[in-house]
């Protein structure tokens, strides 16, 4: 079936998690990040910031020292475990956002590949998503295809394609966005998330929901480890991976609008209206976001 739907607030504020008077940060949901390194340090912050503003009860990150220094730098709340550790013992999270960032760590690498064995969600960003792509490829499905989500942009989709030996050019990808995105789906067995100025999610079996167009301010370094932790939260709270997906991308979106101090009830308006923004700002941008929800 190769259903297509747009989604809206209407869409979102159906799905999106509200916390209950019982609740606990545990029930909240807990999220882990295995993202940053040593080189790129800033996208561990950049992702725990994006799971911790959009409403995680927790986040727990696992990455080398010089990264988790900045992360609690910025998030203080969040619990820093050490990669050796986290790969001999995973620690409980309902989801896990794996990739942002990672770069030539084995300890880290170990880790990712334990919340992979672990059957838990995952949200599965840039330096991840071959690994992880080529392994439900060739049938190693610990989680199932409605529990994992792959966020690449145009360029990592080629790639991944191209490590699961489907000859394709980044023109290609761009000539049928929405049709290459489900070839990813299908191959891994998961949800893709095509990162762009209108944002795709792909479902194996070829469903399709297509996001209105973004703020083109968010064509910025770091924007995309920031969605990865808001898809993370949105994962955590139990949504399937493709709803997770949608929602953490309007979302997204709408914290974007908001920092670059464009008006209107949607993600969508004008693309030279605003101002500059950075990755942090989308962060701090994100309650505003999920505030301006309608709610019944």
């Amino acid at each position: 079936m190769n259903e297509e739907v747009t989604w809206d607030e209407g869409s979102v504020a159906r799905l999106w998690m509200e916390p209950r008077a019982d609740d606990d940060k545990y029930s909240r949901g807990v999220v882990g990040v295995i993202a940053g390194s040593e080189a790129y340090p800033g996208a561990a912050a950049l992702v725990v910031s994006g799971a911790a503003r959009a409403g995680a009860g927790m986040v727990r990150y696992v990455g080398p020292m010089r990264a988790q220094d900045l992360v609690l730098q910025h998030r203080p709340e969040a619990v820093v475990h050490d990669p050796g550790d986290a790969a001999e013992r995973l620690p409980r999270a309902q989801a896990w956002v794996v990739g942002s960032g990672v770069a030539d760590y084995p300890e880290q690498d170990a880790a990712i590949g334990a919340a992979m064995a672990s059957g838990t969600p995952l949200v599965v960003d840039a330096g991840a998503l071959e690994t992880v792509a080529k392994a439900r490829a060739a049938g190693s499905r610990e989680a199932s295809a409605d529990r994992v989500l792959l966020t690449p942009h145009e360029g990592e989709l080629m790639r991944t394609l191209n490590a699961l030996r489907h000859d394709v050019t980044v023109t290609e990808v761009r000539a049928d966005r929405a049709g290459y995105a489900r070839l990813l789906a299908e191959t891994a067995r998961a949800a893709v998330l095509l990162k762009g100025s209108t944002t795709i999610i792909a479902s194996p079996g070829g469903g399709v929901v297509t996001l209105p167009e973004a703020p083109a301010w968010l064509a910025t370094a770091g924007s995309g480890d920031v969605l990865a932790g808001v898809a993370g939260t949105a994962l955590a709270s139990g949504l399937a991976a493709s709803d997770a997906g949608a929602c953490a991308a309007w979302i997204h979106a709408r914290a974007g609008a908001i920092a670059a101090g464009m008006t209107g009830p949607a993600p969508t308006v004008r693309r030279f209206h605003g101002h500059p923004i950075v990755a942090l700002d989308i962060a701090r941008a994100l309650p505003a976001a999920i505030a301006s929800l309608p709610r019944d």
